[in-house]
């Protein structure tokens, strides 16, 4: 454990060692909580959340038809069966 002091403007310095055991380098974004008897720094997400909607269209291609709701169900109906019958048969 280090001792550290807060400055006038609200600043601390993160120990050399601890930056480092961290991973956390300049500019690194980290969320600051208040716990039951202080406070604790965790790195912020590196990668934001996706929907689903944010994906799509990536994989289409131009020449590419859609298919029908009912052959999309048919399809899916077919990749359960089988998944279904290759549980059955351990």
């Amino acid at each position: 454990m280090e001792t550290v002091k807060v400055s006038s403007k609200g600043q601390i310095v993160i120990p050399k060692a601890l930056r480092e055991a961290g991973h956390i380098q300049a500019g690194t974004e980290l969320i600051i909580s208040a716990i039951a008897d202080g406070l604790m720094l965790t790195p912020a997400q590196r990668i934001r959340p996706t929907k689903v909607a944010d994906g799509l269209g990536m994989l289409a291609k131009p020449d590419r038809k859609k298919l029908a709701d009912a052959e999309v169900k048919r399809r899916i109906g077919a990749m359960l069966k089988i998944r279904d019958e290759v549980t059955k048969t351990r």
